[in-house]
């Protein structure tokens, strides 16, 4: 038995583009442990070919993908909003849990491509450009944050290429397809969107090799490039990081958080003070 629905798509269109990912090689792929997805890119779509759609964040089935429709929908309407969130268009699911979700295709590119993470050229490019880009990208940026926690989506900070950057639009979110534990029932609390805004924009666009501790792979590609940089491309590095941090700061403030508790934040947070500690910030 196969469970479909779709949102923002026709079905003709969604089982065409379906069909045609038989015959081409996918772009991208992705492993967070219990999900391989792999991407498969078209002029307006993407089509994500994906195992155990049936779970979502949490280790419970959820076998009539009713989490899945609840997002799809309040991503649209975010999306209605001004948002700018990659909307869920369709999905098509086996009982086994495989199957597809078809998105809109994000606009530009990812911040970071995870392929790229050990050339050094790459990383010193890529952190002096979002360091230079206008203080009204990294307020949309906060205030987007803030919209889709508050609505229940999570947001995966520490995947860099969770999110695209278009020089016209500026940031936008992908891959949110899945709520915060308290939706399940396994957080009393619902986030504030507030209280994570700032590091939610500065993980993804800064530097350093913390955020893959828990993903030897990369903490390894990440880590040996910065041991690899001259002193001179050291110092360029932290003086990007440190004018993003002022940007976010800058955004977090713009959005009605207080100074002081930015200040808090930058002064405790485990993940600034580890790249005080390799000093790339």
């Amino acid at each position: 038995m196969i469970t479909e629905k779709y949102f923002g798509i026709e079905y003709e269109i969604a089982h065409q583009l379906i069909a045609a990912t038989n015959n081409m090689k996918h772009e991208k792929s992705g492993d967070n442990g219990f999900q391989n997805t792999q991407t498969f890119l078209f002029d307006e779509y993407a089509v994500l070919k994906s195992q155990n759609i049936n779970v979502r964040n949490v280790s419970t089935q959820d076998a009539d993908l009713k989490h899945l429709e609840n997002i799809a929908n309040t991503l649209l309407d975010l999306q209605k909003q001004g948002i700018n969130v990659v909307p869920i268009l369709a999905f098509q699911v086996n009982d086994d849990g495989n199957g597809y979700i078809i998105q809109q295709r994000a606009k530009g590119a990812e911040l970071y491509d995870r392929d790229k993470l050990d050339n050094k050229g790459y990383i010193l490019e890529r952190v002096e450009f979002f360091s230079n880009l206008p203080q009204e990208h990294f307020d949309k940026f906060v205030a987007d944050t803030i919209e889709i926690m508050e609505a229940g989506v999570l947001i995966d900070c520490v995947g860099k290429d969770n999110f695209f950057y278009d020089e016209t639009i500026g940031f936008q979110f992908i891959d949110l397809n899945a709520h915060d534990d308290y939706i399940y029932g396994l957080d009393g609390e619902k986030p504030n969107g507030k209280k994570y805004a700032f590091m939610s924009c500065f993980r993804p666009l800064s530097h350093c090799p913390y955020p893959f501790a828990d993903m030897p792979k990369y903490s390894e590609i990440v880590s040996k490039l910065i041991s690899e940089l001259a002193d001179k491309e050291h110092t360029a590095l932290r003086e990007h990081n440190k004018t993003i941090l002022e940007k976010c700061k800058s955004a977090a403030i713009n959005n009605g958080i207080a100074e002081e508790i930015v200040n808090e934040w930058i002064t405790s947070h485990k993940f600034i003070l580890k790249m005080q500690q390799l000093k790339l910030l």
